[in-house]
């Protein structure tokens, strides 16, 4: 039986700890926010059937006790004492999964950095960084902002044409120490790269950040091509990017530097009789794929759908940043026409086979959305890649054990166990059965505070209430 006192002592041990490790002794720079349990409080969600991520299955009837920001006790109701003044959370008939990790997004607002929060979603990998995702990972670390834990990348390395003004323009491989070496500086955690890199740059990229300590993940570059990328071992590819390539018919190649459109339709023919030694390839590379299949449905829909999404009704808690609202004169997305929009939604049938035969033979696998639905997406997003013919339990696994494995971090977080991080969410339906749950969000703990569904729902008229006074 876990009793009171070894409860709290663990509470103690862990709390000092945290605290040595994450250098959480100096105050932060602003004052915490008013209506959050602070991190230091005690939470017991009792009652609660726990979702084990590694074995896919539930542990029912457990009581899991939070001290700070660690997981400090798992066990039978009927074996766990509920500390004194602990905040209690009656978790009766509902389903308690590590939070979930959303690995490729663009972080725009602290808003929409709260509509992950509420969408369980507890750690986020921002896919193109700069100094306010260094503001705002800070802030949220320091609990002065109500956020996911954020991973970022620094300005994306790129060179001429830039994808964005914001891109790092990076054109010789003599430049490349000087940008990584500034962007480990300031505090970057990793290095994305983009389209227009070539050869001697990349390969530059790749054995500097090395250097550094920086995976290097993002796009293939055009002029890369996929096999270099998996013999450099990349760390991960966003978007199957490189892949549809590789897989052309033997006599019918695509271009190194075929748009954006080709790339994206070309999905519909692929020859499947090369996924099995390109998997082989992957595999031994050990090189993660995130799929962002939301991003297709989302971005590259046709034009009656695309224009629904704007009806979702969470659209109201949205910033909207990232959406393309005319597609017609987006730059990426402008040499697009219907029937282009209909047959990349076909060619996602090319891109399930693929992921399913990925994920048949061990490689990594992520769920990231690249989405302007921040948050909201990431149920889209699991559902997508259950339709792709993965199973609940395997979706789930990869939305949490899997990213913390991806990061080097899997002692730390990603499954409910005593001294992982308190990222959790509390579900009214059982995950393992439909990933739909994850709609279904009843309270989150995420950097050891309490949101029960009454403060999410509070929140979130408070940020429509504001977003409308500004559009």
């Amino acid at each position: 039986m876990t009793t009171h006192k070894q409860i709290l002592a663990r509470i103690m041990l862990l709390g000092v700890l945290g605290r040595s490790l994450a250098g959480c002794d100096r105050p932060p720079e602003h004052p915490r926010e008013p209506h959050a349990i602070p991190a230091t409080s005690i939470i017991a969600i009792t009652r609660v059937a726990v979702v084990d991520v590694v074995q896919g299955r539930l542990l029912p009837d457990q009581t899991v006790i939070v001290g700070g920001t660690q997981i400090v006790s798992v066990g039978p109701t009927a074996e766990t004492s509920i500390p004194a003044g602990a905040a209690v959370v009656d978790g009766t008939g509902r389903f308690l999964s590590p939070g979930f990790a959303d690995m490729h997004v663009h972080l725009y607002t602290e808003g929409d950095l709260f509509t992950y929060v509420a969408n369980g979603v507890t750690t986020v990998r921002n896919m193109a960084g700069d100094s306010t995702h260094l503001r705002m990972r800070r802030q949220v670390n320091e609990g002065v902002i109500v956020g996911p834990r954020i991973v970022t990348a620094g300005p994306v390395v790129e060179a001429a044409p830039l994808s964005h003004p914001d891109n790092a323009l990076v054109e010789r491989p003599s430049g490349v120490r000087a940008e990584l070496t500034r962007q480990k500086a300031a505090g970057y955690d990793f290095v994305k790269v983009y389209n227009h890199l070539d050869r001697t740059v990349y390969d530059s990229v790749v054995a500097i950040a090395s250097e550094l300590g920086m995976p290097v993940s993002g796009h293939v570059p055009l002029e890369v091509g996929l096999e270099h990328a998996l013999a450099l071992r990349q760390r991960s590819i966003e978007h199957f990017r490189g892949y549809v390539q590789a897989l052309m018919p033997s006599g019918r190649p695509l271009p190194h530097n075929a748009s954006f459109r080709d790339r994206s339709v070309a999905w519909e023919r692929i020859d499947t009789l090369r996924i099995p030694a390109l998997v082989a390839r992957t595999v031994a590379s050990g090189v993660w794929n995130v799929p962002t299949f939301a991003f297709t449905k989302h971005e590259l829909s046709p034009t009656t759908e695309h224009a629904g999404l704007v009806t979702r009704p969470e659209v109201r808690y949205l910033s909207l940043q990232g959406l393309p609202t005319d597609r017609a004169t987006t730059s990426y997305l402008k040499e697009f026409k219907e029937p282009d929009f209909a047959a990349t939604q076909r060619g996602l049938a090319g891109q399930f086979r693929l992921l399913r035969a990925l994920d048949a033979a061990g490689a990594g696998i992520l769920a990231g959305t690249d989405s302007w639905l921040a948050g909201y997406a990431f149920a889209d997003e699991m559902e997508l890649l259950v339709r792709a013919g993965l199973t609940p339990a395997r979706v789930l696994r990869a939305a949490t054990l899997d990213a913390s494995r991806y990061l080097g971090e899997e002692q730390l977080w990603g499954t409910v166990a005593v001294g992982r991080r308190a990222d959790l969410v509390l579900l009214d339906t059982n995950p393992l059965i439909d990933v739909a749950a994850a709609r279904r969000v009843h309270a989150v703990v995420v950097n050891g505070r309490l949101l029960r569904r009454a403060d999410l729902d509070a929140r979130l008229s408070a940020l429509a209430g504001t977003l409308r006074t500004r559009r």
